[in-house]
């Protein structure tokens, strides 16, 4: 199986931020990368929604909004399934075929929504391509234990004192040196 790198971190850890310079230095280097972003959507400074970002169609799509009614919720917000898994599952089946890295923004929040968005989750968790991860750290968070028992994973906490160092380290772990 490909090599798992899983950024780990609290709420506002700017897990995101260190993700997005990584993929910044990848492209630049002229890796291809495929997989999605997710986001908050805040409407008068306060959460409302999350969206998601194809990085390969660049297509965005709030797909959670306080004010939708679904049996499907994300931190207490209504998730639009199908929305979700229009962009999600082609997302990762095309990082799968064609990307040099394939990239999940809190895989954590996404996992367990639907069993479309779980199977293409796992596929991409079970590939031989490598994988960058944001998770939110919870100390039993079961996505987290998931992953850390597979066989290539390499998990990196996100803290105020290493942010800016995270993602040269990670790099380097992406590029074949050692060291964390």
């Amino acid at each position: 199986m490909g090599l798992k790198i899983v950024i780990t971190g609290p709420v506002n850890s700017i897990k995101t931020v260190a993700l997005k310079k990584i993929l910044e230095i990848l492209e630049n280097e002229g890796k291809v990368i495929h997989g999605v972003l997710f986001g908050e959507v805040r409407k008068e400074g306060k959460l409302s929604g999350y969206s998601i970002y194809d990085l390969h169609t660049k297509r965005k799509a709030v797909f959670a909004d306080v004010k939708l009614i679904s049996r499907v919720k994300i931190d207490k917000i209504g998730v639009d399934t199908r929305i979700l898994e229009e962009i999600l599952v082609p997302s990762l089946q095309k990082a799968s075929e064609m990307a040099d890295y394939i990239v999940i923004d809190e895989i954590g929040k996404l996992q367990h929504t639907t069993r479309a968005v779980q199977t293409a989750i796992d596929g991409v968790l079970h590939g031989e391509k490598p994988l960058i991860l944001t998770l939110h750290k919870k100390s039993r968070n079961p996505v987290l234990q998931e992953i850390r028992s597979l066989e290539g994973v390499r998990v990196f906490d996100i803290t105020p004192i290493n942010r800016n160092i995270l993602p040269f380290k990670v790099l380097r772990v992406l590029q074949g040196e050692e060291g964390s």
